[in-house]
């Protein structure tokens, strides 16, 4: 029994050293702000949407690019093995020939090349500007769903920040409360020496006291890998985690009230809108799809005829060029246009919809997360004020049982009571985490954390 007490002697001092060593391991604090900035800038998941804006960023610059004129360089060579005949109206050219008398020649060579110079430039296709005006939407969106994203994990990096604190905080009153227990221990230990006190109230003592020693454990362990998800939704080495060390942060107890105005400037809501606004483009571009196409056509070349292949036999090249405009003018796609629009037309109605689904479902969260910290933060003072209570009872307790004045089991229900409401203040603090995060990231605030 003596070893074994000297033993958890040892290891509660072994606690509080190990407790303010790590207090100062590490000079340089990492702050709020920064964990931010770091998780923005390691994150691959935002390179990734960044990609997508600058992907979206060139369809615009290559759908652009349609208003160019084209260019090509074209070479034909063709061998035909039987020559086309037409039919010369010899009445026609000769008056001592019959009207109606004909005759048959071969048009053509064996041989035929042409090579030459083709210009097209389109002067009107309307469906070019809007398919430009879908790929800036399209933009636009890439640019939200970055900004969502960056909001989504600004709020995971705070949360992770503060429960780091919070476990910290944890781990602190871990270690009082082994000491208290271990102080207890000592005079219990003592009576039981000078056979004061029996076997069995020793081992009550023990057991709060090893179960003070386990949640130091466990507060200990928690810490730790509080640590390591802050370190990972930053982007940084996990293996830091033991080292590392935060600078208080100081929640903002004033909830003010909603804006609406900025409700629906959230990227979730101006997201629906913009999707409203492609499908309105893709309506307008449907009705687009018969309007006439015209281009302006040129072309400058030459054309071989020759009964044997001589790219270069003289006086059988002969110049061709052209300049016109071609009109195209779409009639049947096969496609019912009617029901295309329709189908539009619901997918808009339905985006409205979810936008004021999101708008109130916003407002329910705002109110109800308000209210939520607020019952916590007066949970939390009366919590306090007990605490305070009852610490200043079980240390008149351990007194009055050094004095022989109070029985060990009246002392190990008060250091267990206690170490209850402590447990319960340390919940409520991380409930409190929580319901403050939210409120912020329903409100819009969440990207002004600082």
């Amino acid at each position: 029994m003596n070893n074994k007490m000297k033993s958890y002697s040892a290891f509660t001092l072994s606690v509080l050293m190990t407790f303010f060593l790590n207090g100062y391991a590490q000079s340089d604090k990492l702050t709020l702000q920064n964990a931010i900035r770091a998780a923005k800038n390691n994150r691959r998941l935002l390179a990734s949407l960044e990609m997508e804006t600058r992907i979206s960023q060139l369809k615009t610059t290559e759908l652009n690019a349609r208003y160019l004129p084209k260019i090509s360089l074209d070479y034909n060579y063709q061998y035909h093995p039987i020559i086309a005949s037409g039919i010369i109206p010899l009445g026609e050219l000769n008056s001592n020939v019959p009207t109606g008398a004909g005759k048959a020649l071969k048009m053509g060579t064996s041989y035929t090349q042409n090579a030459g110079l083709t210009v097209q430039q389109p002067l009107l296709d309307i469906s070019v500007s809007k398919l430009v005006r879908e790929s800036k939407l399209q933009e636009k969106l890439a640019r939200l769903n970055e900004k969502d994203a960056e909001l989504e994990l600004t709020y995971e990096v705070a949360k992770a920040y503060l429960n780091v604190l919070a476990s910290a905080e944890q781990v602190r009153i871990a270690v009082n409360d082994t000491v208290r227990t271990a102080l207890s221990l000592k005079m219990v230990r003592e009576k039981f020496l000078n056979q004061r006190i029996l076997k069995a109230e020793v081992n009550e003592t023990l057991v709060t006291h090893y179960d003070n020693v386990q949640q130091y454990h466990n507060a200990r362990n928690a810490e730790l890998v509080s640590r390591q998800y802050l370190l990972y939704v930053t982007g940084n080495d996990l293996s830091g985690a033991p080292l590392l060390v935060l600078e208080d942060y100081n929640l903002s107890q004033d909830i003010s009230d909603m804006d609406e105005t900025r409700l629906t400037a959230l990227p979730k809501i101006e997201i629906l809108k913009i999707k409203n606004e492609v499908l309105n483009n893709k309506e307008k571009l449907e009705r687009l799809k018969y309007s006439p196409l015209i281009n302006l056509n040129a072309y400058l070349g030459g054309d071989q005829f020759s009964d044997r292949l001589n790219p270069f036999k003289q006086n059988s090249w002969y110049g061709n060029s052209y300049v016109g405009v071609s009109l195209k003018l779409p009639v049947l796609f096969g496609e019912q246009t009617a029901k295309r629009l329709s189908q539009l037309k619901y997918q808009q109605r339905q985006n409205e919809y979810q936008m004021i689904e999101e708008i109130n479902r916003l407002k329910h969260d705002i109110q109800s997360t308000a209210a939520k910290f607020i019952n916590i933060l007066q949970q939390l003072n009366t919590l306090t004020g007990n605490i305070n209570l009852s610490s200043e009872t079980v240390a008149i307790y351990q007194e009055r049982f050094k004095e022989s004045q109070l029985s060990l089991n009246e002392l190990n229900d008060r250091e267990v009571r206690l170490q209850h409401l402590k447990l319960q203040y340390e919940k409520l603090k991380k409930e409190l985490i929580i319901a403050w995060l939210d409120w912020k990231k329903a409100n819009g605030t969440i990207e002004f954390i600082k």
